[in-house]
């Protein structure tokens, strides 16, 4: 009776939420954003997101009233690169593991420079005041890496924190696909920096990337998932266990995917190379893969341990499971439909963000959705009710193109 109640005020009051077939739906938490592309939450946290705007703002959402807050938390658009290109701006954020007591968080950007030479930064700021409560960061800025290109893409563009390191993505330039392979350059890399340093220096965690775009720790194992956005054929998703030393070389531009590419030392096939847990052709639209996170959170059962990923140009989405020892349990699952409202699909997904509970959210260059339960099955439970007592509103996607 309860859950019939529950399902009849969805239904009046949310009248846009469809009945979806495997119990999954969105809600839009944030709307009025200005291109945003990155989304993430200090640990712990459940009640705030604070969302990435490319031209260089970071937005703080409450999520109990999906409300933007008018002041942005940080504005460094003064020192970004003018967005004019799909890859520039302001690429990503994470909040140091002691954000709590340290008000410390790090951002990831293209800087504003004269040509020729462009510049990525990695910096960390603080907020001001009590971390918890905190709306407003200290705009000073520690530059704590920088580096010199001559492109507007391949930036990579995610920065995550798994115990005492920060990690880095940082695609091959897109001037010289050769440096993936070239241990002197930091291109084509994930980068790992000691944050207990004062002055942390890079050191080459994984090569042989093209662009690798997002990647993700799962916080309950800390296995490493990697979207490395391909050239003309294949988009790939890698897997990393956490018991590993680094050193892995992902094969870029020797191999595509899993088949050769381009002549390269070592030679395509050798088994130094990985090969990725999963591939997917260009066909039917799709272009960029769109890298995102385990599900952990509590609303969605049946996605526990899941990883969901997208694609960028077709809007399609999939969820697989690795089962730890190399290979992909079973075929992925599409849930493209489940999250088509009969207009349209997700329109251009930029990234797929992880709140402070492990609730997964959807951002796509003009909104940003929370992944939830189906309105009126039985997955929906206290979530869906706590969702209600806070008067969130559910809506649509809208149209792609």
């Amino acid at each position: 009776m309860l859950a019939r109640l529950l399902f009849a005020a969805l239904v009046s009051v949310l009248p846009a939420v469809p009945v979806l077939a495997d119990g999954l739906s969105l809600v839009r938490v944030a709307s009025g954003l200005q291109s945003p592309v990155y989304a993430a939450a200090p640990p712990g946290e459940n009640g705030r997101l604070f969302v990435l705007e490319q031209a260089g703002r970071i937005r703080i959402v409450d999520l109990a009233t999906s409300t933007v807050l008018p002041t942005p938390f940080l504005d460094i658009s003064s020192a970004i690169k003018p967005p004019s290109y799909d890859e520039t701006g302001l690429l990503g954020l994470v909040f140091a593991s002691d954000y709590a007591t340290s008000g410390k968080f790090y951002v990831y950007y293209l800087a504003n420079r004269p040509n020729p030479l462009l510049e990525l930064r990695l910096s960390s700021f603080t907020a001001q005041g009590p971390p918890a409560t905190s709306t407003i960061a200290n705009p000073t800025e520690n530059v704590i890496f920088r580096l010199k290109k001559q492109s507007l893409n391949h930036h990579g563009g995610t920065i995550a924190i798994r115990g005492d390191f920060l990690y880095l993505a940082v695609g091959d330039g897109g001037f010289d696909s050769t440096l993936a392979q070239n241990d002197a350059s930091p291109f084509g890399k994930i980068l790992r920096f000691d944050l207990r340093s004062p002055t942390p220096t890079p050191e080459v965690w994984a090569k042989g990337l093209r662009n690798p775009y997002r990647f993700s720790f799962d916080r309950e194992t800390g296995d490493l998932y990697i979207g490395d956005v391909g050239e003309y054929a294949l988009e790939e998703i890698d897997v990393e266990p956490a018991a590993s030393t680094g050193g892995r070389n992902y094969g870029w531009p020797i191999e595509e995917g899993g088949t050769c590419s381009d002549a390269g030392n070592p030679l395509c096939g050798d088994v130094s190379l990985v090969r990725p847990v999963y591939e997917y052709p260009h066909t039917e639209d799709r272009c960029a893969v769109i890298g995102g996170y385990v599900y952990r959170g509590a609303a969605i059962p049946q996605l526990f341990g899941r990883y969901l990923f997208a694609d960028y140009c077709s809007s399609r989405t999939w969820s697989l499971v690795w089962d730890g020892a190399g290979g992909v349990v079973s075929t992925p699952i599409e849930h493209s439909q489940d999250l088509d409202f009969g207009v349209g699909r997700l329109g251009l997904p930029t990234a797929i963000a992880e709140g402070g509970a492990g609730d997964l959210y959807f951002v796509d260059y003009a909104d940003v959705y929370r992944l939830i339960p189906e309105p009126g099955s039985a997955l929906l439970g206290a979530a869906a009710i706590a969702c209600l007592a806070a008067r969130c509103r559910f809506a649509g996607v809208r149209v792609a193109r």
